[in-house]
Parts: C-alpha cells; sequence; structure tokens
C-alpha cells in the first residue's frame, strides 16, 4: 500500500474523530436544532468546496454532492434518535459511509463523461478520491495524461475530507442529544 494511501486514510481517520468530537461537545454544550445543524454542515461543504476550487461545472457538481449527502446523512440522523446508543453508532457509521459514498458517485458522475469516467467503476470512486487507493478505474490511459484517479480527486478538493468530518459532527451530535435526552428522563 503506497504511503499516500496511508495519509490520506489517516487524515480521514483524524477528521472523523475531530468531527465526532466537536457534534459531542455541541450537543452536550448547546440547544441548536437539527435541522438548522445539517444547514450549517451543507453551507460549509458547498462553500469551502466551492471556494477551494475553479467555478464553473465543477460548482454544480459540488453542490449537487454536497445536497445528496445532505440529504442522505439526514435521513439516517433522524432513524437514529429512537434506537439505543450502540446501534444508532453502528447506523450512523454506515449512514454516513453510504452518505459520503453516494456523494462521491454523484459529483463523479456529475464532472466526468461516461467515457472519462466508466460508469461500471462507481464504487471505486470513493477510495480513488478520497485516498488514491484505488488507481485502475477504466478510463482512458496515456502516459502524457494525468489517470482518472488523480483528476477526480485533484476536482474533488476538499469535498470527500470535509463530508468525513461533517458526517461525524452530525452522527456525534444526534447520538449525544439523544443520550443526553435519555439520561434526563431517568433523573426527572
Amino acid at each position: 500500500m503506497p504511503s499516500e494511501v496511508l495519509f490520506f486514510s489517516g487524515v480521514a481517520i483524524v477528521l472523523s474523530a475531530g468531527g465526532v468530537l466537536l457534534g459531542s461537545l455541541l450537543a452536550h454544550r448547546r440547544r441548536l436544532g437539527l435541522l438548522p445543524l445539517m444547514g450549517v454542515l451543507l453551507a460549509s461543504v458547498t462553500a469551502l468546496t466551492v471556494i477551494t476550487g475553479p467555478l464553473g461545472a465543477r460548482s454544480l457538481a459540488v453542490v449537487l454532492a454536497a445536497v445528496l449527502w445532505s440529504a442522505v446523512l439526514l435521513t439516517t440522523v433522524l432513524l437514529l434518535g429512537r434506537l439505543r446508543p450502540g446501534l444508532a453508532i453502528a447506523l450512523g457509521v454506515v449512514g454516513g459511509v453510504v452518505a459520503i459514498h453516494a456523494s462521491v458517485i454523484a459529483f463523479v458522475a456529475a464532472r466526468f463523461t461516461a467515457t472519462e469516467a466508466p460508469r461500471e467503476y462507481a464504487l471505486l470512486w470513493r477510495p480513488a478520491v478520497m485516498t488514491g487507493g484505488a488507481r485502475d478505474l477504466g478510463g482512458p490511459g496515456g502516459d502524457a495524461e494525468m489517470p482518472l484517479w488523480a483528476r477526480m480527486s485533484q476536482d474533488a478538493g476538499l469535498l470527500s475530507l470535509l463530508l468525513v468530518m461533517c458526517s461525524g459532527v452530525a452522527v456525534s451530535y444526534v447520538v449525544r442529544r439523544a443520550t443526553l435526552a435519555r439520561s434526563a428522563k431517568v433523573l426527572a
């Protein structure tokens, strides 16, 4: 496994842990509703990703990806409040991964043509964009041009890492709020 794959995997884990910590702190100290929190996260992901990259067709792909991520993650976190903490964490992690995966697939499908990024390799796009872990994506090759996985990663920019962190914030926030609400009912 190349060292850059390990590096970016480590970065994703650190960002996820930071997001979980931030979500837990927000749930414990502030009274913020879920919808405003998801709105702030969606706006943050969209703004930071659009600002840090070239404008144009990429911006539309970023907005599409961020909206899809937000919709999938919101559906997931709405289910979490009713579950026991262990099950809620497991479902939150799975839902967060699905949301990130769907978002990256939407981004690449909107940004690249089917000739540039063959759709049968869609399940490999997230590892390619986030870490460079998947390199054979069936795209047109050539020694002179940049490989497809590198172009996808460069175009996505901060998108995937921001989604990892914000998914951790949202899932942690909802699980922690539900745990605090149960504790308050027991003490009352």
